[in-house]
Formats: structure tokens, sequence, C-alpha cells
């Protein structure tokens, strides 16, 4: 796969956050797929790495708070080789009404045009104060 490939199964990928498309989420992983979040485990349900059955049950957790899904916009996207690495930012809100805007920096990995490794650096904090 080129480089240009593995960014648009990155975008492809994000978008599903907009429609809070778990499956879409869990099918463009491979089997093996790992989903790490940067923080303190013991600190934040959220933080460490997930296999892609834990990480499809904390998608539809996720989603399940939200009214409309998560408007996931990509600002940078750089690859290279397997490697893709982009920043974005998010906006939603939640079925109690409060609003959730955050930033992210993802470093994925692509696999047989699948996404294999996530890394997720964001403000966890931010994400407690608005799902408790």
């Amino acid at each position: 796969m080129s480089i240009e490939d593995n960014k648009q199964i990155v975008r492809e990928f994000c978008d599903h956050f907009r429609t809070s498309n778990a499956d879409g989420l869990i099918d463009a992983m491979t089997e093996d797929a790992t989903w790490w979040v940067n923080g303190k485990p013991h600190l934040f349900s959220s933080a460490g790495t997930k296999t892609r059955a834990e990480a499809a049950a904390m998608f539809r957790n996720m989603f399940s708070a939200y009214i409309n899904g998560l408007d996931m916009k990509i600002i940078n996207i750089v690859g290279e080789g397997d490697s893709v690495a982009a920043e974005a930012r998010s906006r939603a809100t939640t079925k109690s009404g409060k609003i959730y805007e955050n930033e992210y920096f993802f470093f994925f990995k692509i696999r047989d045009a699948k996404v294999a490794i996530v890394r997720e650096y964001t403000d966890l904090m931010h994400v407690q104060e608005t799902f408790g």
C-alpha cells in the first residue's frame, strides 16, 4: 500500500466516529489490533492498552453518550511507510447536554489495509469532567 492509501484508511477510520459506527471501526481493524491511550489506567478507565474486543466495548459505551456522534476532524496527517500520524479535533453534544470538545494526536500502524495499532494522546481530564 502507498503512503496515500494508508492516510486514506486513517481518514475513513476517523469518519466512523461521526456516525457512531462502532462496527465500522472494528471492521477496519486487524483481528489482533490494539488501542493504547496515554494516561494512568488506575485513574482513567480508557487509559492503557485495549484489545480489539475491549476497544469495541469502549466505542459502544462512548457512542451511547452522544446525541449525534463525535465529529472528528483531522487537522494534520502525515505518513511514512506503514505509519500514519494524525492531529485531530472532536466535538459532540452528550445526551446530558454537555459539550465534549477534545484534541488528539494519533499514531497508527497499518497492515493489510487495516488499522493494526492505535496510540492515542488526548486530554483525559476533559473526558473525566464531561463523562464523570
